[in-house]
C-alpha cells in the first residue's frame, strides 16, 4: 500500500482482530480463519508512511516488518529532507528495525531473486 500514508494501520489491525473476536460466534466464515486477521496482514501486506507520520510509534505498536521507506523527493510533496523527517520520528527504533524500514522490508517484498545476498556481494567487493 503506497501513497496512502500508514498512520491508520495500527488501529485498523486492532479493529480487524477485535471484529473477529466479537463476531466469530455469529459469523461462520470467521470461524474458519486459522489465524488472527492481523497475522494475515503481517504475512501479505506492506505500507509506506508519509514523512512526518509517527513511524517509530507505528513500528513499536505493530512490529518492524510492515512499514517501508518511500518518498516523492524531489517533488514538493516529498519534502525537503524526508530522511531527516523519518529519523526524527524514530528516536527509539533499533538499528535492526531501521534496516528493515529503509531496506529489508522492500527486499523481502521483491523476493530473493531480485536482491543479491549481502554476504556474496561483500565478498565480491573484496
Amino acid at each position: 500500500m503506497i501513497e496512502e500514508g500508514a498512520g491508520w494501520v495500527v488501529s485498523w489491525m486492532r479493529q480487524l482482530d477485535y471484529a473477529q473476536r466479537a463476531f466469530r460466534r455469529t459469523e461462520e466464515p470467521l470461524t474458519r480463519l486459522a489465524r488472527k486477521p492481523s497475522e494475515y496482514v503481517h504475512e501479505h501486506l506492506r505500507f509506506t508512511p508519509f514523512a512526518g507520520e509517527p513511524v517509530g510509534w507505528m513500528i513499536e505498536q505493530a512490529g518492524p516488518d510492515l512499514f517501508m521507506f518511500s518518498t516523492d523527493y524531489p517533488h514538493p510533496e516529498g519534502g525537503r529532507d524526508p530522511l531527516a523527517k523519518f529519523e526524527e520520528a524514530m528516536p527509539s527504533v533499533s538499528d535492526e528495525a531501521r534496516h528493515r524500514f529503509y531496506y529489508q522490508n522492500m527486499a523481502d517484498l521483491l523476493g530473493p531473486a531480485l536482491t543479491p545476498p549481502r554476504a556474496e556481494a561483500a565478498a565480491s567487493n573484496s
